[in-house]
């Protein structure tokens, strides 16, 4: 029996209120200017893809069509844009650089409390190779959550390559070598040293992965990485110096990335972006083509932001207007103000949303008196409120 109420959401759903409402709108313009501002161009996946068998399965939201067909509210839109990309531009071969500010849907555990509607904002580039297009995205992750409000610094993102993690562990068998893989994604390096040292993992090669995995070497696996985040820095030097740190520890959840992957990480909200390269997804769809992106996890976000004492930029106050006995002298003013500029809200309004408010009552088409009892007009407010 399903004792929820039936005002509320359902389980992993929640109603966003206009305060975080209007916060979040400001966090995500200034991630869509940022992803322009470097040739991204913005598209939208439709919030239904077919559902599958594939390994992230058991992640998805998925129910039977009209038609009988199984389909899945879209758990990853990466993997929309490439199937979009297959299907939409096989006969294109430039680059593409797409971007997006959308929810995806993942199944949660019932009593795990987790949330199974996150909202994203991405960029991908496909048909970008080597380490120059590593270095662009690396960059444009790092400049997107500066100009969002939030500083990063060496620790925040963390850079590391599936391909030389798998690599160092490549003595052990598949089963085993996923579930060693499977707690560095948890953050245990010893569990997963250790699920090495039983399997019978030579203990040359153990050293080896030991001494990789917790940066006490800098041999040739982190060589690379230092590379490409030393061009990252001369894309976006960022406000902080030195930001980005190799961490070969660092292991996706999704199983498609084949190359260099990140993660941008905040001391009091977890995980805030990841991303990477996936050469070999596209070709699940049609031709094979180079690609590499990341998402920043909006809400999240929201809450490092929030850890930080960010607040958003102001906005210009609203203007409250009580009408006159004259309604035709009212809704003239009220054009008025609003030709001038203004945003003018005609009565009362209960939910603010943490905007300024100037209260204001309409003398006649052109005039209005405010609070204080100064008459003004709408030329004359304009100015001041833009002051």
């Amino acid at each position: 029996m399903n004792d929820q109420s039936p005002i509320g959401p359902p389980r992993g759903f929640r109603d966003v209120l206009p305060t975080e409402a209007r916060e979040l709108g400001v966090i995500e313009q200034a991630l869509s200017e940022t992803f322009a501002d470097s040739g991204f161009t913005p598209l939208y996946p439709p919030l239904l893809e077919y559902g599958s068998d594939d390994s992230v399965r058991r992640r998805r939201i998925q129910f039977l069509d009209s038609d009988g067909s199984l389909v899945a509210l879209r758990p990853d839109l990466t993997t929309s844009v490439a199937r979009l990309v297959a299907g939409r531009y096989r006969e294109m071969t430039g680059v593409l650089r797409l971007s997006y500010i959308a929810p995806v849907f993942r199944e949660e555990p019932a009593m795990s409390g987790g949330s199974r509607e996150i909202l994203q904002a991405g960029v991908e580039l496909v048909g970008g190779d080597g380490a120059l297009a590593d270095a662009e995205i690396l960059a444009l992750l790092g400049e997107s959550l500066e100009r969002a409000g939030l500083a990063v610094c060496e620790s925040t993102l963390q850079v590391g390559s599936i391909a030389l993690t798998g690599g160092l562990f490549a003595a052990l068998a598949g089963e085993v070598r996923v579930d060693v893989l499977h707690a560095l994604r948890q953050g245990d390096i010893a569990g997963a040293l250790n699920r090495a040292r039983g399997a019978g993992m030579p203990a040359d090669q153990l050293a080896r992965a030991a001494r990789a995995l917790t940066g006490v070497e800098s041999g040739p696996e982190a060589a690379e990485l230092c590379r490409v985040i030393e061009l990252a820095r001369e894309r976006w030097p960022g406000a902080v110096k030195g930001w980005g740190a190799p961490n070969l520890a660092v292991v996706p959840a999704l199983p498609y990335y084949t190359g260099i992957v990140f993660e941008a990480i905040h001391p009091d909200a977890g995980v805030i972006a990841s991303g990477g390269r996936y050469d070999l997804l596209i070709g699940a769809y049609g031709t094979p083509r180079p690609a590499i992106g990341f998402a920043i996890d909006v809400l999240q976000l929201h809450r490092a932001l929030f850890a930080e004492e960010w607040r958003p930029r102001l906005q210009r106050p609203l203007v409250v207007l009580r009408a006159s006995a004259d309604e035709r002298a009212t809704l003239r003013c009220t054009a008025s103000l609003r030709a001038g500029g203004l945003a003018v809200a005609l009565g009362d309004v209960a939910e603010r949303a943490g905007r300024a408010v100037i209260e204001a009552e309409v003398i006649d088409e052109c005039r209005v008196r405010l609070a204080d009892g100064r008459v003004t007009d709408a030329a004359t407010l304009g100015s001041e409120i833009g002051s």
